[in-house]
């Protein structure tokens, strides 16, 4: 979750043992690599938290994100995820994101030469959409990523063109998914919002695993309901999530974002920020 995933995010989300492990936000880079002390720093709240930790990278040239790699494995990381889903038009327009998913012939040599770097070892995945335009773009994207070296697949159901627009059929869209990626297991995402919604698009799918982002700050102990757990209700977890993030500091336009996310822009928590904010400025 880009612009929410700070280091307090991170922290208060270690602090309640909201999670098992991460996946970090993306590390982008262009046509040279970022300094080990970056990727270090990036990386610092995440592995902080003891948990194995999957560095997400994003760019365009297959050289300068296998160097990528290499630093964020050096620097703690246990595996690598290949961002090809941001749709922001910015990224986009330079090729990078899910701008990479226009070329697949280029796409799949990208992966080759990071797999080339890393070793078959290392575990490697990409998050992708289902196309760039057309979501039947993907049964020749998937197996093609699979067999230049992508073990796992985390897929939105939109498409790139989508952007986060209302559209129907994700449950069909991602059964078609998984069965172009088998053996290779699938992780969806995408409008996840509870358990039951969550499990049901697992069994009609055959998905290995769910993939939560927004959904975690609106039920923050959603993960571990899938678990059976004795959590409490997204109401109360709302709030001692707020008062962890407090805790640790958040502030400026990522706890606007926060609350935002957490309560919604029509709730007295997110009007009562931002009439604060008014007041200080």
């Amino acid at each position: 979750m880009e612009g929410a995933s700070q280091t307090p995010f991170v922290r208060a989300v270690g602090s309640l043992g909201l999670v098992r492990r991460w996946m970090t936000p993306f590390l982008r880079v262009s046509n040279a690599c970022c300094g080990e002390k970056k990727v270090r720093e990036f990386l610092a709240p995440y592995l902080e938290s003891g948990l194995p930790v999957t560095a997400q990278i994003m760019g365009t040239r297959g050289d300068v994100l296998g160097e990528l790699a290499v630093k964020c494995l050096e620097a703690g990381a246990v595996g690598i995820d290949l961002n090809c889903g941001c749709p922001s038009k910015r990224v986009v327009s330079g090729g990078a994101g899910g701008g990479a998913l226009k070329d697949p012939l280029r796409l799949a040599e990208t992966v080759r030469t990071i797999r080339s770097v890393i070793g078959q070892k290392t575990p490697f995945s990409v998050k992708m959409r289902t196309g760039f335009s057309d979501p039947e773009e993907m049964t020749e994207l998937i197996p093609r990523l699979a067999d230049a070296g992508i073990d796992k697949f985390f897929i939105h159901f939109r498409t790139v063109r989508e952007q986060y627009l209302p559209v129907p059929g994700r449950t069909e869209r991602l059964r078609k998914a998984a069965a172009a990626a088998s053996p290779l297991p699938v992780i969806v995402n995408g409008d996840i919002s509870d358990a039951e919604d969550g499990l049901t698009l697992l069994e009609e799918t055959g998905a290995a695993g769910l993939m939560i982002a927004r959904g975690l700050l609106r039920d923050p102990w959603l993960l571990l309901r899938f678990e059976n757990a004795d959590v409490p209700s997204p109401e109360e977890g709302r709030r001692r999530f707020s008062a962890a993030l407090e805790a640790f500091d958040a502030h400026g336009g990522n706890k606007l974002e926060l609350v935002r996310m957490i309560w919604g822009e029509d709730s007295p928590e997110f009007r009562a920020l931002c009439g604060e904010r008014r007041r200080k400025s």
